[in-house]
């Protein structure tokens, strides 16, 4: 199953999935993928990591956009984050070397965290996890979980349903969690 977990903007989404992850690992179940957190300094945004699963790798993927100064690996000026080319290398290495193992893994969840307007409108940034997903299901990863803001969830929905047997939307809250639990546990 796909499950789409949607919200607002900072309505913690990442934040009820890093905690689902942290028990679903302590659980035993194998969770493999990327998570994006927020950088924070002073109550402020600064930026927005990317942790890798499983090894917890931590990559620093955007920060703001500084209107004042011109980027060198700016990706989508207009959305407000420049992405480091180098950090979204990385995190897609990262998800094509999970799918190239994945006949090796034991079943569990894919978590992709985040697809938004770079990858859903200009098929850029997460290509890889685009991919994965377009793939549908596998063995290791017969479900996946991936983060969608609310504006975008009925396009991920349309998008993926073709290669999906079934998508279930996910709200960041305990509703959202009996769907996971009665799916993986």
């Amino acid at each position: 199953m796909l499950f789409i977990l949607t919200g607002d903007i900072r309505s913690g989404k990442t934040t009820w999935l890093e905690a689902g992850v942290r028990e679903l690992e302590a659980a035993g179940v194998p969770v493999r993928g990327v998570l994006a957190p927020g950088v924070w300094r002073d109550g402020k945004k600064v930026g927005i990591a990317n942790v890798l699963l499983p090894s917890h790798e931590r990559v620093l993927l955007a920060t703001p956009v500084n209107w004042g100064q011109s980027p060198i690996n700016r990706c989508a000026d207009s959305l407000g984050w420049d992405f480091d080319a180098n950090a979204l290398a990385r995190v897609n290495a990262h998800l094509t070397e999970l799918a190239a193992t994945s006949g090796d893994m034991r079943p569990g969840l894919l978590v992709i965290d985040e697809i938004g307007p770079l990858e859903l409108r200009r098929g850029e940034g997460l290509t890889a996890a685009l991919e994965l997903l377009d793939a549908g299901p596998t063995p290791a990863w017969p479900h996946v979980l991936v983060v969608v803001r609310a504006t975008l969830a009925e396009d991920a929905r349309t998008r993926f349903a073709q290669s999906w047997r079934s998508v279930e939307l996910l709200s960041p809250d305990e509703s959202g969690v009996r769907w996971l639990h009665e799916a993986l546990l």
